[in-house]
């Protein structure tokens, strides 16, 4: 939500103007764009190893920020499993870690992106002590990661003075999709559509779209599977910079509104309305702010084979 103020304090710098003036709002590439958050990999994985406790070895993760979201390291949870934690000398507690620093996101410089370094987490020491029937065995291991990721977009109002029959050539047009800029993230904001509903109000929608390849829980909830309403739940901030904003099924707040929605199908429309009293013709710019628990899966498999011990 701080982002959101942010955003809309510059909004409100930008296009504030006196009645009768017209203003428009350039909005030119204000983020990096695209659809990852996290990029999960195995990092010098061994697809071969040894029973009989002879043959230690260790399960590296890779996590790469490709997205405009910082990842706090206790935000951050992955997991492995596949494999009996006893029989590789492990706890299921051991198999369980948080990341051992920040995941740093991308920022756009002045001279350009610049990415953030990986993190690795690391389980060292995994050691199968007993010892396999026949030559070899094979198994199959899955890192599961959980992790809090936000998604920013902004897009533009079109305000005239006279809302349902505006004069021709203004500055910009009501009843028309709108373009809108997100954050690289997996959720993005889409087809961003403004109506004039009445003399003295605009009604605005958007679509909330899970366009990664995981899967979305409300934040917070560590990507808990064993309560059906964590799954597919984000929580929203909308803000205008203007007063009276409403959005179905989300409550008001001193900057705009607020909410949890849940995503059907992995979508979900928001509609808005908000009332109009300036007698003026300007662009507003709308922030957007989408929260969530995110969870990316890899897997991969190995052989223990038998040291004839």
């Amino acid at each position: 939500m701080r982002r959101l103020i942010v955003i809309l304090v510059l909004a409100l710098i930008v296009v504030s103007c006196k009645p009768g003036e017209q203003k428009a709002v350039s909005l030119t590439a204000p983020f990096i764009g695209g659809t990852q958050g996290l990029s999960v990999a195995f990092q010098d994985f061994r697809a071969d190893v040894f029973d009989g406790g002879l043959d230690p070895f260790d399960v590296i993760v890779k996590l790469e920020n490709k997205g405009e979201a910082l990842v706090a390291k206790e935000d951050v949870k992955v997991k492995l499993s596949g494999i009996n934690p006893a029989e590789f000398d492990k706890s299921e507690a051991d198999l369980t870690k948080n990341a051992p620093d920040d995941i740093i996101e991308n920022r756009l410089q002045e001279t350009g992106v610049l990415p953030g370094p990986p993190v690795f987490v690391d389980f060292i020491g995994l050691n199968h002590k007993g010892s396999i029937a026949g030559a070899s065995a094979g198994f199959t291991l899955r890192a599961d990661v959980c992790y809090l990721y936000r998604t920013r977009a902004v897009s533009k109002l079109c305000v005239r003075e006279n809302l349902l029959t505006p004069r021709a050539g203004g500055i910009c047009e009501i009843n028309e999709a709108k373009p809108v800029y997100n954050s690289g993230a997996p959720i993005q904001i889409s087809k961003f559509e403004e109506i004039a509903r009445a003399k003295d109000k605009l009604g605005f929608s958007f679509e909330i779209k899970n366009v990664g390849s995981g899967n979305v829980f409300e934040r917070n909830s560590k990507c808990d599977r064993s309560e059906r309403r964590f799954e597919n739940r984000v929580y929203v901030a909308i803000g205008t910079g203007l007063p009276g904003l409403s959005c179905t099924g989300l409550e008001s707040t001193a900057l705009g509104v607020e909410g949890f929605v849940t995503l059907y199908g992995g979508s979900k429309i928001i509609s808005c309305a908000q009332p109009i009293s300036t007698r003026s013709d300007f662009e507003q710019i709308v922030g957007v702010e989408v929260v969530y628990d995110y969870e990316q899966s890899i897997q991969s498999t190995f052989n223990v084979k038998s040291s004839g011990e």
